[in-house]
């Protein structure tokens, strides 16, 4: 426990030393945020929990981990997440000169326009043809998981039409990370010119891009495709139209209405794990306090859990997997391909069932090259997110760069529970950057002045 108090102490100066430069509208505040809260809070919470954490999450072998590898894991949890931080300063300051706080969202003018019409409706109509295709193929599976596995509560059903319906990987592909991208472009144009034809547009993409990804049956995706668009609309809203057009409203009524948005995405959720579950509940508050335990225990336990498995699994069961649990450079090189995720979860789980853990990119780095990875890597992702972070600042503040820029906040989200790779290519960061450059006028980005 004292290594605990120590630690937590530790991590609490350094937010408190870098306040300003964390909570900011920019990547690595998001990246760092986001890995507290998933990972680094529940690890370091687990000694004072355990007890419940066993009981939570009994289909886990919670009792493989000692005393000796808790303490362990939140060394190397804090040290690397810690060097990320430092990482990231060192990188800033060289771009820089000084620690420059950035914020993405201080946007001293008028939000210009870039976004060409003609490459935005050419999208578009490409990924709408494509989806319709798609669908009518997999219709019985989609029927499938929509009737018997969300209306009927059956997680059997729910889990057979993922598997089948993410088998594309396009598909899959243009779900997460085109279509939401398409969606909030046509948001701004519905915002920019309101005329009922951009309003008709926006309407049918959102209705689309929610059933779609409703379709997944995944949480996380819905959700962080909701926050996107509630992102975008208060960076549009607040920065689209000159100052003297703007409304004046009063500061407890917009926090009145932003209270009531992330409580909507809360009951979103609570639906949601509810569809997933076979729980049976006698009234609604039973219902509401249930679902509510088992959305906060896997917002910040089930994440965090990952992180012993890894340093209990490795290298004393297994050896580190260095590069072999890259897919695609295990098809362009020939190796044997290591799953890590789905051969820890196998490992550890109680249940005869197939299934994979998230792992954040901090402990990934252990998990594939050991202390080595754990420093040199979580240097390079510091260093990294600054040369991303400088890069977008000195992007020109436009309609294309500024829907960029938040979907560089969801990659650097999913950072905090999956590798720098998988969040590079299988959650889709290489995709919104090839989404973003085809929208521009002229295939041309522009830049601005650093102040």
């Amino acid at each position: 426990m004292a290594v605990t108090y120590i630690l937590l102490v530790v991590l609490l100066a350094h937010i408190v030393l870098f306040r300003k430069l964390i909570f900011r509208w920019n990547v690595f505040g998001v990246f760092f945020i986001a890995t507290l809260l998933f990972s680094i809070i529940g690890i370091l919470a687990f000694p004072f929990f355990k007890p419940y954490f066993m009981k939570a999450f009994i289909s886990f072998k919670l009792e493989l981990i000692t005393d000796a590898q808790i303490v362990k894991t939140q060394l190397i949890a804090t040290f690397g997440f810690l060097t990320v931080l430092y990482a990231y300063i060192f990188g800033i300051v060289g771009v820089y000169k000084r620690l420059k706080c950035i914020n993405h969202f201080d946007i001293p003018e008028k939000i210009k326009d870039n976004l060409s019409r003609t490459n935005f409706y050419v999208l578009t109509m490409a990924v709408l043809l494509f989806i319709f295709i798609y669908l009518f193929i997999k219709r019985d599976v989609l029927v499938l998981g929509i009737l018997e596995g969300l209306l009927g509560r059956n997680p059997d059903a729910i889990l057979q039409s993922r598997t089948a319906i993410t088998s594309s990987y396009l598909y899959t592909i243009i779900i997460y990370n085109v279509l939401p991208f398409i969606t909030i472009a046509s948001f701004y144009l519905s915002l920019k010119r309101k005329v009922l034809l951009n309003k008709v547009l926006f309407g049918m993409l959102f209705s689309l891009s929610f059933f779609l990804i409703l379709s997944l049956f995944q949480k996380r995706p819905l959700i962080i495709f909701m926050l996107s668009l509630f992102i975008s609309g208060f960076v549009f809203k607040e920065n689209l139209f000159p100052k003297k057009e703007k409304k004046v409203k009063p500061k407890k009524g917009k926090k009145r209405k932003y209270i009531m948005y992330l409580s909507a995405l809360f009951a979103l959720l609570l639906v949601l794990y509810y569809s997933a579950t076979t729980y049976q509940f006698e009234n609604v508050f039973q219902a509401a306090t249930k679902l509510s335990e088992i959305v906060l225990t896997r917002v910040f336990g089930r994440l965090s859990i990952p992180a012993f498995f890894y340093v209990h699994y490795f290298p004393e069961v297994g050896d580190h997997y260095w590069f072999t649990n890259i897919g695609l450079l295990s098809k362009v090189f020939g190796f044997e391909h290591f799953p890590d995720t789905q051969t820890l979860f196998g490992h550890f789980s109680t249940v005869k069932m197939e299934g994979s853990l998230a792992i954040n990119s901090v402990m990934d780095f252990y998990g594939a090259f050991g202390y080595f990875g754990l420093l040199f890597g979580n240097m390079f992702l510091g260093l990294l997110l600054a040369a991303l972070d400088a890069f977008l600042d000195r992007l020109e503040k436009n309609s294309v760069n500024l829907i960029f820029i938040v979907f560089c906040f969801v990659f650097a989200y999913y950072l905090s529970q999956a590798s720098l790779p998988r969040a590079l290519l299988g959650y889709g960061f290489a995709f919104f950057t090839l989404v973003w450059f085809f929208l521009q006028k002229g295939f041309k980005v522009k830049f601005r002045r650093l102040r």
